[in-house]
């Protein structure tokens, strides 16, 4: 997963949650001693820190001497108390640039130093193309007629324009996206999608069809609401899986139905 791993990803996942812009709790826990740091990003922006060390600079000193650590970082979770100055992020970067210089994170989405301020590496990424717009644009629509099969057309497509506008506050390229009536999705703003990556967008795309799916389990069943979705999709199932944005889970559809 993207979203947990030891100490050598710390770079690459933040990177990820400033890239994406995301909104959430990294937590770093030390593997050698007893420590633990909470930080929080809002829209990809570190914004508060918290730990047992004391205040957000003493806990930026203590973490320079950590070696090994467990990550994880839990999409949503908010922050109170003090935000995080502008120097106090440029110092978490110093930090990242500290673990990079002893080989303790990868380097190969690690900031660099350009004329004593830290900037972020950015590289290149592949877009959308068509042939992949046109596979997610029709799944979208044949799981949007699947929900519909359950609560209605008109419920579903209030549902799913709901969904749409969560995933967005996750993903902003998703605000340029609309549900028309027909249950197609619709593109508001193809220049904003053109610059977006590909990455971006499939998750986007997987955080929507999952949500789909956790809607439809207390209606139907965990296990018939999965099997739904995988009848909905029909022949793009194989191309969807290939790019990411669904998955068959081939225990939960053994499973025997709860009684």
């Amino acid at each position: 997963s993207p979203w947990q791993g030891s100490l050598w990803d710390l770079m690459r996942m933040v990177a990820s949650i400033r890239h994406l812009r995301a909104f959430g709790r990294l937590t770093l826990r030390n593997s050698d001693r007893l420590g633990v740091v909470h930080l929080y990003f809002h829209g990809g922006k570190l914004v508060h820190i918290v730990s047992s060390r004391g205040d957000a600079e003493a806990t930026l000193r203590d973490l320079q001497g950590w070696t090994h650590a467990v990550l994880r970082f839990e999409r949503g979770a908010t922050a109170t108390g003090a935000i995080f100055t502008a120097e106090q992020e440029h110092n978490f970067d110093r930090v990242l640039l500290h673990f990079q210089k002893l080989g303790l994170v990868e380097a190969s989405t690690a900031p660099r130093v350009v004329d004593g301020d830290v900037v972020s590496k950015t590289l290149g990424e592949r877009l959308l193309t068509p042939h992949e717009w046109r596979i997610l644009i029709e799944g979208t629509h044949r799981v949007s007629l699947a929900v519909a099969h359950l609560i209605g057309p008109r419920e579903a497509l209030r549902v799913l324009r709901d969904m749409l506008n969560n995933c967005s506050a996750t993903f902003p390229a998703f605000a340029t996206l609309r549900i028309a009536s027909s249950g197609h999705l619709q593109i508001t703003d193809t220049a904003h999608l053109d610059r977006t990556p590909r990455t971006e967008l499939l998750a986007g795309f997987h955080a929507l069809f999952a949500t789909c799916q956790q809607f439809c389990s207390p209606l139907i069943g965990e296990r018939d609401a999965h099997r739904l979705i995988i009848q909905a999709l029909g022949d793009l199932s194989t191309s969807l899986i290939s790019l990411g944005v669904f998955q068959v889970d081939n225990n939960l559809l053994a499973s025997r139905r709860q009684s």
